[in-house]
Order: structure tokens, then C-alpha cells, then sequence
């Protein structure tokens, strides 16, 4: 579990604030407002969860400070992603009000900005408008990404899929042959070799 900084001013929080391109769009006053939520600057230690797959808390995180990995508890082992300043994480649970679905861990040190709907309610209503425009920009942005991502895949497991067909002949050759695996592998890899020159 993370530390609240119970000792941190406004004024440095608004110091990180300003460091962060989340909040580029608001205004010095609105920035100041954020800065007042300085009660709600949490710091985690390294490898300490932030969020848990699965949590029900409500609440939407900014990274002031340090990284953060993604993980999932069916792929523990797997680094999802890496957040770094700046980054915003927990936005889904908190708009549709599900579940977690991965766990952010704090990598070495990490200050985060923590808002939930009570902090959410403390801010001026042009400024709680403002901050979810940018988690809606956030998200069109993600799911760019991920369409881009997903586009790459295809061409890749097409790309694959193409090869096997085209070497199926040369693959069935191999394994008839009687070859050891490190021998059909050399010639797969003789192979690969051959196709990238």
C-alpha cells in the first residue's frame, strides 16, 4: 500500500503538476485547483501494487513521478505496458464504474495523484468538464493505438500464415527425413536464413 505525503504543500505539487503534459489544457487557476488536492498525493515504494486486478475502488490515478508497470494476473511474469510521467490509469473502472482488470505496480519510486469521486466533486464543475475531455482523449488515443496495434498483428500472422503454406512442402520433406530436432531446426534456420538475404 502507498504512503499519503501528508507533508507535501500545493506548491509542489503544482511544481509536478506543471511537468505534466496531462495538464497542458488547463489553466494556472485550474492547476491550482489539482495542487489543493495535495492530500491526495500518494507515494508507492518499488513492486508495490497501486491498483489490483480486480479492485472495486473508484478512483482514476495521474503518475506525477516515476513508472509504473502493467500486469495481468493470468500473465504474471508478462509487463503489459510501462507508464511513465504523466501517465493517467484506472479512468475505465472509474467511468463504467467495473472492476479492475490489471494491476499497476509502482516501479522504484512513484507519486501519483489520486482522485476519486469525492476529490472529483471538490473541483469546479468547468474543471471536472475539462478533466474528462482529456480522459476521453485519452482514450480515443489508446484505442488508436490499439487498432494500429492489432492492424500489425494481422499483417504479421497473415504474413506467417502465408510462409507456412508456401514451405509446407519443404517442411514435410524435413520431417519425413528421420532428422533429429536440432537438425530440423538448423535447416529451419538455414532456411530463414536464406529468405532474409
Amino acid at each position: 500500500m502507498g504512503t499519503k505525503i501528508s507533508n507535501k504543500t500545493s506548491q509542489e505539487t503544482l511544481r509536478l503538476i506543471n511537468n505534466i503534459p496531462f495538464f497542458e489544457s488547463f489553466s494556472p487557476t485550474e492547476k491550482q485547483e489539482f495542487a489543493g488536492l495535495s492530500n491526495q498525493v500518494i507515494e508507492y515504494s518499488d513492486k508495490t501494487a497501486i491498483v489490483e486486478e480486480g479492485q472495486t475502488d473508484m478512483a482514476v490515478f495521474i503518475l506525477l513521478k516515476g513508472e509504473a508497470i502493467v500486469t495481468r494476473n493470468d500473465l504474471p511474469k508478462v509487463t503489459i505496458n510501462t507508464l511513465t510521467l504523466g501517465a493517467l490509469f484506472g479512468e475505465v473502472s472509474f467511468l463504467t464504474q467495473t472492476p479492475r482488470t490489471t494491476n499497476i505496480y509502482a516501479k522504484a519510486r512513484a507519486k501519483v495523484l489520486k482522485l476519486d469521486q469525492k476529490m472529483f466533486e471538490k473541483l469546479k464543475p468547468e474543471t471536472r468538464e475539462k478533466l474528462k475531455d482529456n480522459f476521453i482523449t485519452v482514450l480515443v488515443n489508446r484505442m488508436c493505438d490499439m487498432n494500429t496495434a492489432l492492424v500489425r498483428l494481422k499483417v504479421e500472422m497473415e504474413a506467417i500464415s502465408q510462409a507456412a503454406v508456401d514451405y509446407q512442402g519443404e517442411f514435410d520433406r524435413i520431417l519425413k527425413s528421420g532428422k533429429t530436432m536440432k537438425e530440423v531446426f538448423g535447416s529451419i534456420h538455414s532456411t530463414i536464413d536464406g529468405l532474409i538475404r
